[in-house]
């Protein structure tokens, strides 16, 4: 008798579990499809922006090129806290890779009934889903051309041109 009742108990949770996923389904694929359909009237009635010269689009893709140039020297600074200058760092290669960047997507979606993310982890192990940071890695480059990744907290300034003098601390400058 106890074993007709569990067995009965397991089917009907079950078929709860199966009727909510199924309902939660419908409810997001309705909500889902409202979405696109407001979409589609607003474009019909307001229209899309009329972009002729992609200026910005080019921009970034010029800043991207730019980036990618492994022999591109740039110098960095950080603040200093006490009287809002620059103090300058020394020579880097490039302009430094925020500490939050990775080569893999730290996120990969599932298409179920809750529509949830799920963190995805790096080759690494490590997860940086949801990391908020102003850490930098910096290539610094010493006086021998030799160069060292450099781990920084602090948030810092990359430049092509060196800052006017005036704007930094005279002590960190280079003679």
């Amino acid at each position: 008798m106890k074993m007709k009742k569990r067995t009965l108990a397991i089917i009907l949770l079950t078929v709860v579990f199966i009727a909510c996923l199924t309902g939660c389904s419908d409810s997001s694929y309705r909500d889902k499809q409202y979405s696109e359909e407001m979409k589609e009237q607003i474009a019909s009635a307001i229209g899309y922006p009329d972009l002729a010269n992609f200026f910005e689009y080019a921009q970034l893709k010029e800043i991207y090129e730019l980036r990618d140039d492994p022999k591109l020297i740039c110098y960095w600074y950080t603040k200093c806290e006490y009287t809002g200058k620059w103090v300058y760092e020394g020579q880097c290669i490039g302009y430094g890779i925020p500490y939050s960047a990775s080569i893999t997507s730290p996120d990969m979606v599932y298409y179920n009934s809750s529509g949830t993310v799920v963190s995805q982890a790096e080759p690494n192990g490590i997860f940086t889903n949801g990391l908020t940071t102003s850490a930098t890695w910096i290539l610094t480059v010493d006086e021998e051309g030799n160069i060292t990744p450099d781990y920084v907290e602090q948030p810092i300034r990359v430049t092509q041109n060196k800052i006017q003098a005036r704007k930094c601390e005279e002590w960190s400058l280079e003679d």
